[in-house]
Protein backbone atom coordinates (compact mmCIF):
# COMPACT_ATOMS: atom_id res chain seq x y z
CA UNK A 1 0.00 0.00 0.00
CA UNK A 2 2.61 2.44 1.06
CA UNK A 3 4.61 2.03 -2.52
CA UNK A 4 1.43 2.89 -4.29
CA UNK A 5 0.94 5.98 -2.32
CA UNK A 6 4.26 6.98 -3.35
CA UNK A 7 3.54 6.20 -6.90
CA UNK A 8 0.50 8.15 -6.64
CA UNK A 9 2.08 11.61 -5.42
CA UNK A 10 5.10 11.12 -7.73
CA UNK A 11 2.59 11.61 -10.45
CA UNK A 12 0.84 15.26 -9.26
CA UNK A 13 4.12 16.78 -10.25
CA UNK A 14 3.98 15.74 -13.57
CA UNK A 15 0.46 16.04 -14.18
CA UNK A 16 1.19 20.15 -12.93
CA UNK A 17 3.51 20.75 -15.18
CA UNK A 18 1.81 19.38 -18.35
CA UNK A 19 -1.18 21.62 -17.41
CA UNK A 20 1.37 24.94 -17.00
CA UNK A 21 3.52 23.99 -19.82
CA UNK A 22 -0.41 23.61 -22.08
CA UNK A 23 -1.38 26.99 -20.47
CA UNK A 24 1.81 28.77 -21.55
CA UNK A 25 0.88 27.63 -24.93
CA UNK A 26 -2.09 28.38 -25.22
CA UNK A 27 -0.83 31.92 -23.87
CA UNK A 28 1.46 32.24 -26.35
CA UNK A 29 -0.85 31.36 -29.44
CA UNK A 30 -3.25 34.03 -28.28
CA UNK A 31 -0.84 36.43 -27.96
CA UNK A 32 0.62 35.97 -31.55
CA UNK A 33 -3.15 36.07 -32.65
CA UNK A 34 -3.20 39.43 -31.30
CA UNK A 35 -0.11 40.81 -32.83
CA UNK A 36 -1.12 39.70 -36.00
CA UNK A 37 -4.54 41.22 -36.18
CA UNK A 38 -2.98 44.46 -34.48
CA UNK A 39 0.09 45.02 -36.58
CA UNK A 40 -1.02 43.38 -39.76
CA UNK A 41 -0.34 46.69 -41.35
CA UNK A 42 3.83 46.62 -39.98
CA UNK A 43 3.87 42.82 -40.59
CA UNK A 44 4.82 41.99 -44.22
CA UNK A 45 4.34 38.23 -44.83
CA UNK A 46 5.63 38.20 -48.19
CA UNK A 47 9.17 39.47 -46.99
CA UNK A 48 9.03 35.64 -44.64
CA UNK A 49 7.53 34.39 -47.94
CA UNK A 50 10.47 35.71 -50.08
CA UNK A 51 13.47 34.88 -47.36
CA UNK A 52 12.58 31.72 -47.19
CA UNK A 53 12.03 30.92 -51.28
CA UNK A 54 14.92 33.10 -52.12
CA UNK A 55 17.59 32.69 -49.78
CA UNK A 56 19.96 31.44 -52.38
CA UNK A 57 19.19 34.13 -55.11
CA UNK A 58 21.97 36.79 -55.44
CA UNK A 59 22.59 39.48 -58.35
CA UNK A 60 25.48 36.90 -59.47
CA UNK A 61 23.68 33.45 -59.08
CA UNK A 62 22.26 31.81 -61.90
CA UNK A 63 19.02 31.29 -60.73
CA UNK A 64 16.72 33.84 -61.21
CA UNK A 65 18.22 34.86 -64.45
CA UNK A 66 16.77 34.89 -67.70
CA UNK A 67 18.40 34.55 -71.33
CA UNK A 68 15.86 35.34 -74.83
CA UNK A 69 16.25 37.00 -77.58
CA UNK A 70 16.07 40.84 -77.55
CA UNK A 71 13.37 42.91 -79.66
CA UNK A 72 11.74 45.92 -79.13
CA UNK A 73 8.98 44.86 -79.21
CA UNK A 74 8.60 41.69 -76.29
CA UNK A 75 5.78 41.64 -74.58
CA UNK A 76 6.34 40.32 -70.66
CA UNK A 77 4.59 39.10 -68.14
CA UNK A 78 4.56 36.86 -64.92
CA UNK A 79 3.59 33.55 -64.80
CA UNK A 80 3.20 30.62 -62.59
CA UNK A 81 6.09 32.02 -60.53
CA UNK A 82 8.52 32.95 -63.46
CA UNK A 83 8.18 34.44 -66.68
CA UNK A 84 6.47 34.67 -69.93
CA UNK A 85 7.57 36.35 -73.44
CA UNK A 86 5.41 36.68 -76.31
CA UNK A 87 7.88 38.26 -79.24
CA UNK A 88 8.23 37.94 -83.18
CA UNK A 89 8.64 34.44 -82.98
CA UNK A 90 6.00 33.24 -80.61
CA UNK A 91 5.39 32.46 -76.95
CA UNK A 92 7.95 31.52 -74.25
CA UNK A 93 7.81 30.36 -70.94
CA UNK A 94 10.39 29.91 -68.17
CA UNK A 95 10.71 28.63 -64.56
CA UNK A 96 11.58 30.52 -61.82
CA UNK A 97 14.70 29.22 -61.95
CA UNK A 98 15.15 30.78 -65.41
CA UNK A 99 15.23 28.19 -67.28
CA UNK A 100 13.14 27.44 -70.91
CA UNK A 101 10.00 26.02 -70.09
CA UNK A 102 6.96 26.10 -73.12
CA UNK A 103 8.05 27.09 -76.60
CA UNK A 104 5.65 27.63 -79.44
CA UNK A 105 6.73 29.07 -82.52
CA UNK A 106 4.54 31.45 -84.64
CA UNK A 107 5.02 34.67 -86.32
CA UNK A 108 3.97 38.02 -84.61
CA UNK A 109 4.67 41.23 -85.73
CA UNK A 110 3.08 43.44 -83.05
CA UNK A 111 2.84 40.76 -80.01
CA UNK A 112 0.52 41.19 -77.23
CA UNK A 113 0.36 39.11 -74.01
CA UNK A 114 -2.06 38.28 -71.49
CA UNK A 115 -2.30 36.03 -68.31
CA UNK A 116 -4.71 33.57 -66.63
CA UNK A 117 -4.35 31.58 -63.85
CA UNK A 118 -2.80 28.57 -65.30
CA UNK A 119 -2.68 29.78 -69.13
CA UNK A 120 -0.84 32.45 -70.58
CA UNK A 121 -1.91 34.54 -74.26
CA UNK A 122 -0.18 35.30 -76.52
CA UNK A 123 -1.74 36.74 -79.71
CA UNK A 124 -0.65 39.42 -82.81
CA UNK A 125 -2.65 42.43 -82.89
CA UNK A 126 -3.38 43.58 -85.94
CA UNK A 127 -2.15 39.76 -87.36
CA UNK A 128 -3.39 36.33 -87.57
CA UNK A 129 -1.99 34.03 -84.84
CA UNK A 130 -3.27 33.69 -81.24
CA UNK A 131 -1.76 30.92 -79.46
CA UNK A 132 -2.60 29.82 -75.51
CA UNK A 133 -0.15 27.33 -73.51
CA UNK A 134 -0.19 25.93 -69.59
CA UNK A 135 3.07 24.51 -68.29
CA UNK A 136 1.20 21.12 -67.51
CA UNK A 137 0.11 20.76 -71.06
CA UNK A 138 2.33 23.26 -73.34
CA UNK A 139 0.33 24.27 -76.34
CA UNK A 140 -3.48 23.92 -75.54
CA UNK A 141 -4.90 26.47 -78.41
CA UNK A 142 -3.65 27.83 -81.39
CA UNK A 143 -5.95 29.81 -84.04
CA UNK A 144 -5.13 31.09 -87.14
CA UNK A 145 -7.66 33.67 -88.17
CA UNK A 146 -8.96 34.69 -91.49
CA UNK A 147 -8.34 38.17 -90.87
CA UNK A 148 -6.48 40.26 -88.64
CA UNK A 149 -7.19 39.68 -84.91
CA UNK A 150 -8.79 43.22 -82.64
CA UNK A 151 -8.06 41.88 -79.53
CA UNK A 152 -7.92 39.03 -77.17
CA UNK A 153 -8.13 38.36 -73.60
CA UNK A 154 -8.15 36.12 -70.74
CA UNK A 155 -10.22 35.84 -67.81
CA UNK A 156 -8.49 34.65 -64.57
CA UNK A 157 -9.91 31.05 -64.51
CA UNK A 158 -8.63 30.69 -68.56
CA UNK A 159 -11.44 31.50 -70.31
CA UNK A 160 -10.30 33.06 -73.35
CA UNK A 161 -12.04 35.76 -76.06
CA UNK A 162 -10.87 37.37 -79.34
CA UNK A 163 -12.30 39.61 -82.04
CA UNK A 164 -11.51 39.25 -85.38
CA UNK A 165 -13.40 39.96 -88.77
CA UNK A 166 -14.82 37.82 -91.20
CA UNK A 167 -15.95 37.84 -94.72
CA UNK A 168 -19.58 39.54 -94.73
CA UNK A 169 -18.88 40.87 -90.77
CA UNK A 170 -17.15 44.16 -89.74
CA UNK A 171 -16.11 42.05 -86.51
CA UNK A 172 -17.03 38.35 -84.74
CA UNK A 173 -16.32 37.82 -81.26
CA UNK A 174 -15.22 34.34 -80.58
CA UNK A 175 -15.64 33.44 -76.55
CA UNK A 176 -13.76 29.73 -75.17
CA UNK A 177 -14.40 28.33 -71.80
CA UNK A 178 -11.71 27.46 -69.72
CA UNK A 179 -11.14 23.33 -71.45
CA UNK A 180 -10.65 25.56 -74.91
CA UNK A 181 -13.75 24.66 -76.84
CA UNK A 182 -15.51 27.32 -78.03
CA UNK A 183 -18.81 28.62 -76.64
CA UNK A 184 -20.37 31.37 -78.54
CA UNK A 185 -20.14 33.70 -81.29
CA UNK A 186 -21.18 37.24 -81.78
CA UNK A 187 -21.32 38.02 -85.65
CA UNK A 188 -21.58 42.05 -85.69
CA UNK A 189 -21.59 43.15 -89.70
CA UNK A 190 -22.57 47.10 -88.49
CA UNK A 191 -19.88 47.73 -85.59
CA UNK A 192 -16.33 47.52 -85.13
CA UNK A 193 -15.75 45.72 -81.51
CA UNK A 194 -11.81 46.78 -81.41
CA UNK A 195 -11.86 45.97 -77.56
CA UNK A 196 -13.19 42.38 -75.96
CA UNK A 197 -13.21 41.04 -72.88
CA UNK A 198 -14.57 37.77 -70.82
CA UNK A 199 -16.06 36.63 -67.46
CA UNK A 200 -14.69 34.77 -65.13
CA UNK A 201 -16.30 31.10 -66.00
CA UNK A 202 -17.25 32.55 -69.87
CA UNK A 203 -20.78 33.75 -67.95
CA UNK A 204 -20.17 37.30 -69.91
CA UNK A 205 -18.53 38.65 -72.94
CA UNK A 206 -18.03 42.73 -73.01
CA UNK A 207 -17.07 44.30 -76.02
CA UNK A 208 -16.34 48.33 -77.11
CA UNK A 209 -18.32 49.44 -80.21
CA UNK A 210 -17.45 52.18 -81.88
CA UNK A 211 -20.05 54.87 -83.75
CA UNK A 212 -20.65 58.28 -84.25
CA UNK A 213 -24.13 59.99 -83.66
CA UNK A 214 -24.35 63.71 -85.40
CA UNK A 215 -20.95 63.38 -86.65
CA UNK A 216 -19.68 63.36 -83.67
CA UNK A 217 -17.67 60.03 -82.13
CA UNK A 218 -19.14 57.72 -80.10
CA UNK A 219 -18.26 54.58 -78.20
CA UNK A 220 -19.99 52.44 -75.73
CA UNK A 221 -20.20 48.87 -74.07
CA UNK A 222 -21.63 46.16 -75.29
CA UNK A 223 -22.34 43.43 -72.19
CA UNK A 224 -23.65 39.82 -73.27
CA UNK A 225 -24.84 36.71 -71.68
CA UNK A 226 -22.84 33.64 -73.43
CA UNK A 227 -26.22 31.71 -72.89
CA UNK A 228 -28.75 34.54 -74.97
CA UNK A 229 -28.26 35.26 -78.36
CA UNK A 230 -28.94 38.87 -77.92
CA UNK A 231 -27.56 42.27 -76.35
CA UNK A 232 -28.02 41.98 -72.48
CA UNK A 233 -26.81 45.64 -71.74
CA UNK A 234 -25.44 48.48 -74.03
CA UNK A 235 -23.12 50.99 -71.76
CA UNK A 236 -22.97 54.48 -72.77
CA UNK A 237 -19.28 56.20 -72.84
CA UNK A 238 -19.85 59.05 -75.04
CA UNK A 239 -16.53 60.26 -76.86
CA UNK A 240 -14.04 59.31 -75.17
CA UNK A 241 -11.82 56.56 -76.48
CA UNK A 242 -10.95 53.47 -74.75
CA UNK A 243 -7.83 52.07 -74.70
CA UNK A 244 -8.78 48.42 -72.74
CA UNK A 245 -11.60 46.63 -71.30
CA UNK A 246 -11.64 44.06 -68.69
CA UNK A 247 -13.25 42.47 -66.42
CA UNK A 248 -11.63 42.64 -63.00
CA UNK A 249 -14.35 39.72 -61.24
CA UNK A 250 -16.97 38.15 -62.04
CA UNK A 251 -19.27 40.83 -63.28
CA UNK A 252 -17.52 44.10 -62.73
CA UNK A 253 -16.36 45.65 -66.28
CA UNK A 254 -13.16 48.37 -66.03
CA UNK A 255 -13.14 50.73 -68.99
CA UNK A 256 -9.61 52.93 -69.01
CA UNK A 257 -10.31 55.85 -71.25
CA UNK A 258 -8.27 58.55 -72.65
CA UNK A 259 -9.59 61.14 -70.25
CA UNK A 260 -10.92 58.72 -67.33
CA UNK A 261 -10.90 55.42 -66.03
CA UNK A 262 -14.52 54.03 -65.09
CA UNK A 263 -15.77 50.62 -63.19
CA UNK A 264 -19.92 49.49 -64.25
CA UNK A 265 -21.59 46.24 -63.19
CA UNK A 266 -22.50 43.71 -65.92
CA UNK A 267 -25.89 45.03 -65.34
CA UNK A 268 -24.51 49.10 -66.62
CA UNK A 269 -24.31 50.31 -63.26
CA UNK A 270 -21.74 52.43 -62.77
CA UNK A 271 -19.56 51.81 -59.80
CA UNK A 272 -17.12 54.13 -59.97
CA UNK A 273 -14.76 56.93 -62.37
CA UNK A 274 -11.36 58.39 -62.03
CA UNK A 275 -11.15 61.77 -64.16
CA UNK A 276 -7.20 62.19 -64.89
CA UNK A 277 -8.01 65.78 -64.57
CA UNK A 278 -6.83 67.44 -68.07
CA UNK A 279 -3.47 65.33 -67.67
CA UNK A 280 -2.68 63.03 -70.55
CA UNK A 281 -2.21 59.41 -69.82
CA UNK A 282 1.03 57.65 -70.92
CA UNK A 283 0.64 54.08 -69.00
CA UNK A 284 -1.92 52.00 -67.01
CA UNK A 285 -1.74 48.99 -65.81
CA UNK A 286 -4.56 46.26 -64.17
CA UNK A 287 -2.65 43.60 -62.73
CA UNK A 288 -3.11 45.02 -59.21
CA UNK A 289 -4.83 43.35 -56.08
CA UNK A 290 -8.19 45.56 -56.41
CA UNK A 291 -6.46 48.63 -57.74
CA UNK A 292 -5.87 50.30 -61.36
CA UNK A 293 -2.52 51.98 -61.82
CA UNK A 294 -2.12 54.93 -63.97
CA UNK A 295 0.59 57.03 -65.49
CA UNK A 296 0.01 60.75 -65.99
CA UNK A 297 1.91 63.45 -67.22
CA UNK A 298 0.61 67.09 -67.49
CA UNK A 299 2.24 67.56 -70.56
CA UNK A 300 2.53 65.96 -73.72
CA UNK A 301 6.11 65.52 -73.48
CA UNK A 302 8.49 66.56 -70.90
CA UNK A 303 9.15 64.36 -67.12
CA UNK A 304 6.28 65.69 -65.26
CA UNK A 305 4.81 61.96 -64.39
CA UNK A 306 2.61 61.13 -61.94
CA UNK A 307 1.49 57.74 -60.82
CA UNK A 308 -1.61 57.12 -59.20
CA UNK A 309 -3.86 54.09 -57.63
CA UNK A 310 -7.33 53.68 -57.78
CA UNK A 311 -9.98 51.98 -56.44
CA UNK A 312 -13.46 49.87 -58.12
CA UNK A 313 -14.69 53.39 -56.40
CA UNK A 314 -13.03 56.00 -58.53
CA UNK A 315 -10.93 56.68 -55.31
CA UNK A 316 -7.49 57.47 -55.41
CA UNK A 317 -5.29 55.34 -53.30
CA UNK A 318 -1.96 56.92 -53.21
CA UNK A 319 0.16 58.47 -55.53
CA UNK A 320 3.54 60.03 -56.14
CA UNK A 321 5.19 62.64 -58.74
CA UNK A 322 8.08 60.89 -60.70
CA UNK A 323 10.78 63.56 -61.70
CA UNK A 324 11.92 61.80 -64.56
CA UNK A 325 10.73 59.65 -67.12
CA UNK A 326 9.08 56.56 -66.64
CA UNK A 327 10.59 53.30 -68.98
CA UNK A 328 7.89 50.65 -67.71
CA UNK A 329 5.52 50.35 -65.30
CA UNK A 330 4.13 46.91 -63.60
CA UNK A 331 1.80 46.53 -60.93
CA UNK A 332 0.82 42.87 -59.46
CA UNK A 333 -1.22 41.69 -55.80
CA UNK A 334 -0.69 44.94 -53.76
CA UNK A 335 3.12 45.85 -55.30
CA UNK A 336 3.69 48.77 -58.27
CA UNK A 337 7.28 48.71 -59.70
CA UNK A 338 8.10 52.12 -61.41
CA UNK A 339 11.14 51.54 -63.61
CA UNK A 340 13.28 54.68 -65.08
CA UNK A 341 16.76 55.04 -66.21
CA UNK A 342 18.31 55.55 -63.03
CA UNK A 343 16.39 52.83 -60.61
CA UNK A 344 13.87 50.51 -60.23
CA UNK A 345 11.30 51.65 -56.89
CA UNK A 346 8.35 49.36 -55.68
CA UNK A 347 5.67 51.00 -53.96
CA UNK A 348 3.00 49.41 -51.88
CA UNK A 349 -0.33 50.17 -53.15
CA UNK A 350 -0.78 53.04 -51.48
CA UNK A 351 2.20 54.27 -53.09
CA UNK A 352 4.31 54.38 -50.30
CA UNK A 353 7.73 53.14 -51.05
CA UNK A 354 8.44 49.76 -50.57
CA UNK A 355 12.06 49.23 -51.79
CA UNK A 356 14.39 50.67 -54.04
CA UNK A 357 17.58 49.59 -56.18
CA UNK A 358 19.65 51.58 -59.02
CA UNK A 359 18.81 50.62 -62.53
CA UNK A 360 22.71 49.34 -62.82
CA UNK A 361 21.84 47.14 -65.85
CA UNK A 362 19.72 49.53 -68.09
CA UNK A 363 17.02 47.97 -68.03
CA UNK A 364 13.85 49.07 -69.95
CA UNK A 365 11.58 46.68 -69.13
CA UNK A 366 10.01 45.65 -65.51
CA UNK A 367 7.58 42.74 -64.52
CA UNK A 368 6.45 42.68 -60.24
CA UNK A 369 5.16 39.67 -59.05
CA UNK A 370 2.55 39.51 -56.28
CA UNK A 371 5.33 38.34 -53.89
CA UNK A 372 6.81 42.23 -53.84
CA UNK A 373 9.61 40.49 -56.52
CA UNK A 374 10.53 41.77 -59.58
CA UNK A 375 12.26 41.26 -62.83
CA UNK A 376 14.37 43.72 -64.97
CA UNK A 377 14.73 43.18 -68.27
CA UNK A 378 17.12 44.83 -71.08
CA UNK A 379 19.00 43.67 -73.75
CA UNK A 380 18.51 40.10 -74.11
CA UNK A 381 18.57 39.17 -70.66
CA UNK A 382 16.66 39.35 -67.14
CA UNK A 383 17.44 39.33 -63.60
CA UNK A 384 15.61 38.64 -60.72
CA UNK A 385 15.15 41.57 -58.10
CA UNK A 386 14.25 40.71 -54.83
CA UNK A 387 13.65 43.29 -51.94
Amino acid sequence: MSDNVSELRSQKPKKVLKRVLLLLLIVILVCAAVVLIVFRDELNLDAIRRYVKYLNVTETSQDGRYTFDAHSGNQYASYEGGLAIASVSGLTTYKDSGAEDVVLQTQMTTPAIRTGGQLVLAFDVGGYALEAASRAAGGVLSVTAEKPILDADISQDDCICYAAPESGYKTVLHVYNKSQTMIYRWLSSSQYLPLCTVSNGASYLAAVAMGQSGGIFQSSIDVFKTDSGDIYKTIPLGNDLVYDLEFVDSSTLLAVGENSASWYSAAGAELGSYSYGGAYLKDFDLGGDGFLTLSLNMYKAGNRYSVYTVGPDGKALGSVYVGEEILDLSAAGHYVAVLTASKLTIYDDTMKVYAETDNTGSATDVVVRDDGTAILLGSGTGQLYVP
